[in-house]
Protein backbone atom coordinates (compact mmCIF):
# COMPACT_ATOMS: atom_id res chain seq x y z
CA UNK A 1 0.00 0.00 0.00
CA UNK A 2 1.16 3.53 -0.77
CA UNK A 3 2.43 5.30 2.35
CA UNK A 4 1.78 9.02 2.81
CA UNK A 5 3.47 10.95 5.62
CA UNK A 6 2.32 14.40 6.72
CA UNK A 7 4.61 16.69 8.72
CA UNK A 8 3.03 19.49 10.75
CA UNK A 9 5.57 22.25 11.39
CA UNK A 10 3.11 24.39 13.35
CA UNK A 11 2.98 24.58 17.16
CA UNK A 12 -0.79 24.33 16.83
CA UNK A 13 -2.29 20.91 16.22
CA UNK A 14 -5.72 22.12 15.12
CA UNK A 15 -5.22 25.50 13.45
CA UNK A 16 -4.78 26.56 9.81
CA UNK A 17 -1.72 24.52 8.85
CA UNK A 18 -2.92 21.41 10.66
CA UNK A 19 -6.39 21.69 9.13
CA UNK A 20 -4.95 21.87 5.63
CA UNK A 21 -2.67 18.91 6.30
CA UNK A 22 -5.57 16.88 7.71
CA UNK A 23 -7.64 17.67 4.63
CA UNK A 24 -4.73 16.58 2.42
CA UNK A 25 -4.64 13.40 4.48
CA UNK A 26 -8.32 12.86 3.69
CA UNK A 27 -7.55 13.13 -0.01
CA UNK A 28 -4.62 10.74 0.27
CA UNK A 29 -6.73 8.28 2.24
CA UNK A 30 -9.49 8.43 -0.39
CA UNK A 31 -6.89 7.60 -3.04
CA UNK A 32 -6.01 4.46 -1.07
CA UNK A 33 -2.94 5.49 0.89
CA UNK A 34 -1.93 4.54 4.41
CA UNK A 35 -1.59 7.94 6.12
CA UNK A 36 0.22 9.25 9.20
CA UNK A 37 0.69 12.71 10.74
CA UNK A 38 3.73 13.84 12.75
CA UNK A 39 3.51 17.03 14.83
CA UNK A 40 7.02 18.46 15.06
CA UNK A 41 6.12 20.61 18.06
CA UNK A 42 4.94 17.63 20.10
CA UNK A 43 6.43 18.07 23.58
CA UNK A 44 7.52 14.45 23.65
CA UNK A 45 9.96 15.06 20.79
CA UNK A 46 13.52 16.12 21.58
CA UNK A 47 15.61 16.94 18.51
CA UNK A 48 17.76 19.56 16.82
CA UNK A 49 18.56 20.69 13.31
CA UNK A 50 21.64 19.50 11.44
CA UNK A 51 24.57 18.98 13.84
CA UNK A 52 27.20 19.27 11.09
CA UNK A 53 28.69 15.92 12.10
CA UNK A 54 29.10 14.88 8.42
CA UNK A 55 28.41 11.25 9.29
CA UNK A 56 26.20 11.14 6.19
CA UNK A 57 29.26 11.91 4.04
CA UNK A 58 31.71 9.33 5.47
CA UNK A 59 33.02 6.84 2.92
CA UNK A 60 31.38 3.47 3.42
CA UNK A 61 28.74 4.91 5.73
CA UNK A 62 24.98 4.84 5.33
CA UNK A 63 24.06 7.37 2.66
CA UNK A 64 20.99 9.47 2.12
CA UNK A 65 19.68 9.62 5.67
CA UNK A 66 20.79 11.46 8.79
CA UNK A 67 22.74 9.30 11.25
CA UNK A 68 22.39 11.52 14.31
CA UNK A 69 20.48 9.65 17.01
CA UNK A 70 17.68 11.64 18.60
CA UNK A 71 13.88 11.76 18.32
CA UNK A 72 14.10 13.03 14.74
CA UNK A 73 15.76 9.86 13.47
CA UNK A 74 12.61 7.65 13.42
CA UNK A 75 10.68 10.49 11.76
CA UNK A 76 13.31 10.75 9.04
CA UNK A 77 13.20 6.99 8.57
CA UNK A 78 9.43 7.22 8.02
CA UNK A 79 9.99 10.07 5.56
CA UNK A 80 12.49 7.97 3.63
CA UNK A 81 10.05 5.05 3.43
CA UNK A 82 7.09 7.21 2.39
CA UNK A 83 5.85 7.28 -1.19
CA UNK A 84 4.22 10.66 -0.54
CA UNK A 85 5.56 13.36 1.77
CA UNK A 86 3.60 16.53 2.61
CA UNK A 87 5.21 19.12 4.89
CA UNK A 88 3.28 22.08 6.29
CA UNK A 89 4.33 25.21 8.14
CA UNK A 90 3.07 28.65 9.07
CA UNK A 91 5.21 31.64 8.10
CA UNK A 92 7.10 33.31 10.94
CA UNK A 93 9.13 36.42 10.07
CA UNK A 94 9.15 35.49 6.37
CA UNK A 95 10.37 31.93 6.98
CA UNK A 96 8.84 28.54 7.78
CA UNK A 97 8.83 27.69 11.48
CA UNK A 98 12.08 26.78 13.27
CA UNK A 99 11.04 23.16 13.78
CA UNK A 100 10.10 22.85 10.12
CA UNK A 101 13.54 24.15 9.16
CA UNK A 102 15.21 21.70 11.56
CA UNK A 103 13.33 18.84 9.92
CA UNK A 104 14.26 20.05 6.43
CA UNK A 105 17.95 20.37 7.33
CA UNK A 106 18.02 16.80 8.61
CA UNK A 107 16.04 15.53 5.61
CA UNK A 108 17.79 17.38 2.79
CA UNK A 109 21.49 17.57 3.69
CA UNK A 110 22.13 13.79 3.72
CA UNK A 111 20.74 13.63 0.18
CA UNK A 112 23.23 16.23 -1.07
CA UNK A 113 25.86 14.23 -2.95
CA UNK A 114 29.30 15.75 -2.41
CA UNK A 115 30.68 13.49 -5.17
CA UNK A 116 28.07 14.53 -7.74
CA UNK A 117 25.95 17.56 -6.91
CA UNK A 118 23.71 16.93 -9.93
CA UNK A 119 22.62 13.52 -8.63
CA UNK A 120 21.32 13.56 -5.03
CA UNK A 121 21.29 10.37 -2.99
CA UNK A 122 17.67 9.26 -3.06
CA UNK A 123 16.97 5.95 -1.35
CA UNK A 124 13.33 6.05 -2.42
CA UNK A 125 11.80 8.51 -4.91
CA UNK A 126 8.59 10.15 -3.72
CA UNK A 127 5.95 12.71 -4.60
CA UNK A 128 6.10 15.66 -2.23
CA UNK A 129 4.43 18.95 -1.41
CA UNK A 130 4.81 21.87 0.97
CA UNK A 131 1.83 23.70 2.46
CA UNK A 132 2.40 27.22 3.79
CA UNK A 133 -0.06 29.36 5.74
CA UNK A 134 0.44 33.07 6.34
CA UNK A 135 -1.05 36.32 7.54
CA UNK A 136 0.21 37.83 4.24
CA UNK A 137 -2.96 39.04 2.49
CA UNK A 138 -2.39 38.19 -1.18
CA UNK A 139 -0.28 36.60 -3.86
CA UNK A 140 0.93 40.04 -4.91
CA UNK A 141 2.13 40.82 -1.38
CA UNK A 142 3.72 37.37 -1.20
CA UNK A 143 5.82 38.06 -4.26
CA UNK A 144 6.57 41.64 -3.23
CA UNK A 145 7.95 40.59 0.14
CA UNK A 146 10.26 38.04 -1.42
CA UNK A 147 8.53 35.14 0.31
CA UNK A 148 8.90 33.15 -2.90
CA UNK A 149 12.68 33.33 -2.47
CA UNK A 150 12.89 33.00 1.32
CA UNK A 151 10.29 30.29 1.78
CA UNK A 152 9.67 28.40 -1.44
CA UNK A 153 13.30 27.34 -1.52
CA UNK A 154 12.35 24.91 1.25
CA UNK A 155 9.62 23.45 -0.91
CA UNK A 156 11.77 23.21 -4.01
CA UNK A 157 14.36 21.24 -2.06
CA UNK A 158 11.79 18.48 -1.77
CA UNK A 159 12.20 18.14 -5.53
CA UNK A 160 15.41 16.25 -4.81
CA UNK A 161 13.23 13.22 -4.10
CA UNK A 162 10.86 13.57 -7.06
CA UNK A 163 8.00 15.82 -8.21
CA UNK A 164 7.16 18.53 -5.66
CA UNK A 165 4.23 20.94 -5.36
CA UNK A 166 3.44 24.03 -3.27
CA UNK A 167 0.11 25.08 -1.77
CA UNK A 168 -0.21 28.50 -0.12
CA UNK A 169 -3.02 29.77 2.07
CA UNK A 170 -3.05 33.57 2.42
CA UNK A 171 -4.69 36.00 4.83
CA UNK A 172 -5.28 33.35 7.48
CA UNK A 173 -7.44 33.73 10.56
CA UNK A 174 -4.99 33.95 13.47
CA UNK A 175 -7.15 34.60 16.55
CA UNK A 176 -10.55 33.38 17.62
CA UNK A 177 -11.16 36.74 19.30
CA UNK A 178 -9.22 39.66 17.80
CA UNK A 179 -10.47 41.96 20.57
CA UNK A 180 -8.14 40.24 23.03
CA UNK A 181 -5.00 41.21 21.12
CA UNK A 182 -3.06 44.37 20.35
CA UNK A 183 -3.56 44.18 16.58
CA UNK A 184 -5.05 47.51 15.57
CA UNK A 185 -3.95 47.26 11.94
CA UNK A 186 -5.67 43.93 11.42
CA UNK A 187 -9.24 44.09 10.14
CA UNK A 188 -10.94 41.34 12.12
CA UNK A 189 -14.09 41.46 10.00
CA UNK A 190 -12.03 41.02 6.84
CA UNK A 191 -10.15 38.11 8.38
CA UNK A 192 -13.41 36.44 9.37
CA UNK A 193 -14.78 36.91 5.86
CA UNK A 194 -11.68 35.38 4.25
CA UNK A 195 -11.82 32.47 6.69
CA UNK A 196 -15.45 31.88 5.78
CA UNK A 197 -15.15 32.24 2.02
CA UNK A 198 -11.56 31.45 0.96
CA UNK A 199 -10.26 29.02 3.56
CA UNK A 200 -12.84 26.34 2.65
CA UNK A 201 -11.50 26.56 -0.93
CA UNK A 202 -7.96 26.15 0.40
CA UNK A 203 -9.10 23.08 2.30
CA UNK A 204 -10.55 21.56 -0.84
CA UNK A 205 -7.35 22.38 -2.73
CA UNK A 206 -5.46 20.54 0.00
CA UNK A 207 -7.80 17.55 -0.36
CA UNK A 208 -7.20 17.44 -4.11
CA UNK A 209 -3.45 17.84 -3.57
CA UNK A 210 -3.27 14.87 -1.22
CA UNK A 211 -5.39 12.78 -3.54
CA UNK A 212 -3.37 13.74 -6.60
CA UNK A 213 -0.02 12.99 -4.99
CA UNK A 214 -1.11 9.48 -4.07
CA UNK A 215 -2.61 8.88 -7.51
CA UNK A 216 0.72 9.91 -9.02
CA UNK A 217 2.62 7.61 -6.67
CA UNK A 218 0.24 4.75 -7.49
CA UNK A 219 0.75 5.36 -11.21
CA UNK A 220 4.51 5.08 -10.77
CA UNK A 221 4.05 1.55 -9.43
CA UNK A 222 1.87 0.37 -12.32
Amino acid sequence: MTKALFINGSPRKNSNTAQLLKRAMDGAREAGAEVEMVNLYDRSLNYKGCMSCFACKIKGGKKGICSFKDDMKPILEKAMEADVLVCGSPVYCHYPSANFRAFMERLIFPAVNYSDFMHPIVNKPKHSAAIFTMNCPSDEMYQGNGYDILMDTSARQLGMFGPAAILRSYDTFQFNDYNRYDAAQIDAAHKAAVHETQFPKDLENAFELGKHLVEQANADVL
